[in-house]
């Protein structure tokens, strides 16, 4: 896997969360259609550019876009 195939699925997630809602691991992975390997890697690369919030849960992480206040 290299850095365009990684960067390519990372849009795809993004594209699926940008709906302003909080998607549990579950879920992304079936809209995304990505094995755990691709998706964890395209997870990492948002998280790196502070494109994506990660909330720890007991049973399932959540992701969602940050939430970004400007005054």
């Amino acid at each position: 896997m290299d850095k365009k195939f990684i960067g390519l699925n990372a849009g795809i997630v993004w594209h699926i969360i940008s709906d302003q809602r909080k998607w549990k691991y579950s879920e992304l992975k079936q809209k995304s259609g990505l094995p755990d390997k691709e998706l964890y890697a395209a997870i990492g690369w948002l998280a790196r550019e502070d494109k994506i919030e990660i909330e720890h849960g007991e049973d399932e992480d959540s992701f969602c876009l940050p939430f970004n206040m400007y005054f």
